[in-house]
């Protein structure tokens, strides 16, 4: 399995710095998934691993070398990226978009091969797609249209998939549906899943291992358990919260408190008198 850290990383946009001093190491194998407030660097820092975004300190390292040497072709058969809200072109169907997948294994004089047709009918299998393969994914109802995107991803067959808000604008029939889906593919494939999400509730529930960030630094880094805390949900969104046990997982869940139900609620008694 892969093996993907960042040593020192610093990186932002122009002058404006988002990531500092940071060290990273995600787990090969497992799911991580990165939470923290909004413009805390979590898009910043899958865009470093990705080597979308040029670190202005620090590196990014796979598997012992840094990414800015891997040749791109390379990169992409191991590493793959699904951005937020990507946008299909008009017209193309599911079939179409899922063998772009496909494109890092396809040399300047190589052909399309029996491999390739494979690998794109495991995909669309694999996300439940197969029966719109011949769609127009404009078409598409959102949560199809990101089992489609996973697909393409898949397609690629890396050792590590990168997911940035996989579960942005969609119902929670649907967000439930990806992320099963992608512990259906950590599972069988061992893929190393890097995920961000927003919903701590769900990461907690999803991840094997959280990396909590604040102000462009790790504020804390392990299995949920232990990072997802009353005292970190405090320190990185500033918000008073209650943990509790998840009844169907045993994973943290949080609570959060806010102004109107800082006192318990009274009990029916409470409220008779």
């Amino acid at each position: 399995m892969s093996i993907l850290h960042v040593e020192s990383l610093e990186a932002g946009y122009g002058t404006r710095k988002i990531l500092t001093g940071l060290d990273v190491t995600v787990p090969p194998g497992a799911i991580s998934a990165i939470v923290g407030a909004n413009a805390c660097g979590k898009s910043t820092l899958l865009r470093c691993f990705a080597r979308l975004l040029r670190p202005s300190a620090g590196q990014v390292v796979l598997d012992g070398r840094s990414v800015r040497e891997i040749p791109t072709r390379e990169l992409a058969r191991r590493m793959g990226l699904l951005p937020q809200s990507p946008i299909a072109p008009d017209g193309i169907t599911v079939a179409d978009l899922v063998s772009h997948g496909r494109h890092p294994h396809q040399g300047i004089l190589s052909r399309w091969t029996r491999a390739d047709d494979v690998a794109i009918a495991a995909a669309l299998e694999a996300t439940r797609t197969t029966d719109i393969a011949d769609r127009e994914v404009d078409q598409l109802s959102g949560g199809q249209r990101q089992r489609v995107w996973i697909a393409m991803a898949l397609a690629q067959e890396t050792d590590i998939l990168l997911l940035d808000e996989p579960t942005t604008f969609l119902d929670i029939a649907h967000q439930v549906e990806i992320l099963d889906l992608l512990v259906d593919l950590n599972r069988a494939r061992g893929t190393t899943i890097v995920m961000v999400l927003h919903d701590l509730n769900l990461a907690a529930r999803y991840a094997d291992h959280l990396v909590a960030l604040r102000r462009g630094k790790v504020h804390a880094s392990g299995a949920p358990e232990l990072v997802l805390t009353e005292h970190m949900v405090q320190e990185v969104f500033g918000v008073a919260c209650r943990i509790v046990p998840d009844p169907t997982s045993g994973k943290p869940v949080m609570l959060p408190i806010g102004r109107h139900f800082s006192e318990p609620a009274p009990t029916r008694k409470e409220i008779a008198s």
